[in-house]
């Protein structure tokens, strides 16, 4: 949990701080073990940006909850595109649609990162033959948040309390850390048909999403 601090230093000196966190990268690993490598990471890492697995990160609710915020959004857009399309013609459909997330207290994903985004970009074909239209395309989905640390604040870690998130801030200004970005990339294709019905039944649109394997590097 974050609070807001009165303190926009610790005051302490770096050696006691850096101390503070390897011993929390320690007691951590048990608990919450990606959480405590990314904090490995912060304090070894040189700024190098990390992969995150996409596995591990879509399963978290608040992270399908985004992923399908975006799907719903490009399904109303292609829904309207379908209405307009005429019969024996074709169109190209591309759109782009962020979803910010903020992840649950106490779970791992917290303590890797509180405030994140969902970029997801899409590109679809549209295809009219009489009242039916079939859509495909493809959706990119990329996940990023800057690993860094804010002043003022405190966050509650399991076995060490409340600690000032000021000691990350007074860490990278030491020399001891470094910020870096977090990413991970995952596609998804679309299939579905919107099917015009004549007045006064309504029309009807279906549309399946599936996951594209791919290595994670």
């Amino acid at each position: 949990m974050f609070l807001r601090g009165f303190r926009r230093r610790t005051g302490k000196p770096v050696p006691e701080l850096v101390t503070l966190f390897r011993s929390t990268i320690d007691g951590g690993r048990q608990v919450h073990p990606i959480a405590a490598d990314f904090l490995e990471h912060f304090m070894d890492g040189a700024g190098a940006s990390r992969r995150m697995s996409p596995r591990w990160l879509r399963s978290f609710r608040v992270i399908k909850k985004a992923e399908r915020r975006n799907q719903r959004r490009f399904e109303r857009q292609l829904a309207r595109e379908a209405k307009l399309l005429r019969d024996g013609t074709s169109t190209w459909f591309h759109d782009r649609w962020d979803a910010r997330i903020n992840a649950f207290i106490g779970t791992e994903l917290f303590y890797v990162s509180r405030m994140s985004l969902l970029r997801s970009e899409g590109s679809f074909v549209l295809n009219r033959a009489g009242a039916e239209v079939r859509v495909s395309g493809t959706v990119r989905h990329h996940w990023f948040d800057p690993y860094d640390w804010d002043r003022g604040r405190w966050v509650y870690i399991p076995r060490h309390g409340f600690v000032p998130i000021a000691v990350g801030r007074e860490l990278v200004e030491a020399d001891e850390a470094r910020n870096f970005l977090m990413e991970s990339r995952h596609v998804q294709t679309l299939r579905g048909t919107s099917l015009d019905r004549p007045w006064p039944r309504r029309g009807r649109t279906a549309f399946a999403w599936s996951s594209v394997r791919t290595k994670h590097r």
